[in-house]
């Protein structure tokens, strides 16, 4: 199938057979996008094997002494834990102790707790468990039962780890360290009761969130990405703008020719790793390709990308990101009168005359309407004093993956694109 997998084989005559082994129908029953996929589960008269899915990417350990972690990026993980454990806590599953260490926590396109092999529902009784020194709760090494209170004790160990290796600020490590301290009290009764409450508390160590969620609830409706010349990347913003949006509701991603492979990985993207999803649409099509079960976001066929704005411009809490490629000479004026906001994609290369020059020719043609914001992808200090005078551009971050943006993503559009 030219897809990765991971198999664990279990020997049967291990000791902890059983135990392992119903890792398989634990995961089987679960769906989160912070939680690996079972495919099959096969035997032999040795093994019992589990095909799960392969992620990609360093472990929560590996990635935090390798490199530099941001306060954003911190902030980004621990919501992200706290999402997987506020589900895995729910009423319907009540799975706890969770093993929840540095080892058994990916970093990808997003955050993945890799092994729930130790898992059990609440209450639960089992003769063989897995201890981790340093972030195993005091109940579990007494012999008592787990809760999710044990979760919650592991949870702030992990908080001190990641602290220990990443730049926070004084003030949000500061509340950070009481949340890890909360967690990890010695008695039950004393920890925070929940990983809600954490996740609340959590939000409240700073204001970013808040920030960045003002910046983009308050965007523009019509948005169009233009390219200032080939390969500088105009694709890459769009699709990851269409991303952010997506989070706080519809978007529609409206490109001039259809793209199998972007068609596929927009529609994955909107199946669970975004909130509302993306709906695909391209020109000459019978009233766009939708992925969604709402109907179509245009009736009839639409010639351009331009008849596509303007058909769809009744849809109701619709967002549009139109990709219009790379050629600003033809499509520029056009855009400017079409969308209430344009967003220019140059490269950072220094050599990339042909990005400057149409910047420097769009200082003296002022734009009759419409917003005009500029965004240099893989830029540095060379780059801006290239930039024709009276410019303002923003630098895009390094972005890996543009269908789960990061914290420094998201902010950046919040002020692209808010009002505020």
């Amino acid at each position: 199938m030219h897809v990765k997998r991971i198999i664990k084989g279990i020997r049967r005559s291990g000791a902890a057979h059983d135990k392992l082994a119903s890792e398989a129908v634990t995961l089987m029953r679960l769906s989160h996008p912070g939680i690996p996929s079972i495919f099959d589960v096969d035997e032999d008269e040795e093994y019992i094997y589990i095909i799960e899915e392969f992620i990609e990417g360093d472990t929560l350990k590996d990635f935090y002494l390798k490199n530099t972690v941001c306060e954003g990026q911190l902030l980004d993980h621990l919501e992200q834990i706290c999402s997987v454990l506020e589900y895995l806590q729910d009423r319907s599953i009540r799975l706890t102790n969770l093993d929840l260490k540095p080892e058994n926590i990916m970093i990808s396109d997003r955050v993945r707790i890799i092994d729930l092999g130790t898992a059990e529902c609440e209450g639960e009784k089992s003769d063989f468990r897995f201890y981790t020194a340093g972030y195993t709760a005091p109940e579990i090494l007494k012999g008592e039962e787990p809760g999710k209170e044990s979760d919650i004790y592991s949870l702030g160990k992990l908080i001190y780890f990641m602290l220990d290796h990443s730049l926070a600020g004084k003030r949000t490590k500061k509340k950070l360290e009481k949340i890890a301290q909360r967690c990890t009290e010695e008695k039950k009764r004393s920890r925070i009761g929940s990983s809600i409450i954490v996740t609340k508390m959590i939000k409240g160590a700073t204001k970013r969130k808040k920030a960045v969620r003002a910046g983009v609830e308050a965007h523009n409706r019509r948005i169009a990405v233009l390219g200032l010349s080939r390969g500088c990347g105009a694709t890459h913003v769009a699709v990851s703008l269409a991303s952010v949006l997506a989070e706080y509701g519809p978007v529609a991603f409206v490109q001039r020719k259809s793209n199998k492979r972007l068609e596929e990985f927009l529609a994955e993207a909107g199946r669970g790793r975004l909130k509302r999803g993306i709906r695909y649409i391209t020109a000459g099509n019978e009233g766009g390709w939708d992925q969604s079960e709402s109907g179509p976001v245009c009736e009839g066929k639409a010639k351009s990308i331009f008849e596509i704005i303007r058909m769809g411009n009744d849809t109701e809490g619709m967002r549009f990101v139109a990709d219009l490629g790379s050629d600003p000479v033809r499509c520029f004026r056009e855009a400017t009168v079409g969308f209430d906001m344009v967003i220019l994609v140059g490269g950072g290369a220094l050599w990339r005359d042909e990005d400057y020059s149409f910047l420097e020719r769009m200082t003296r043609e002022k734009p009759d309407s419409s917003e005009c914001r500029v965004l240099i992808n893989m830029a540095g200090k060379e780059s801006a004093e290239l930039l024709p005078c009276g410019i303002k551009a923003f630098k895009f971050p390094y972005e890996e993956n543009p269908f789960s943006p990061g914290y420094e993503t998201k902010k950046l559009f919040g002020k692209l694109v808010g009002r505020s």
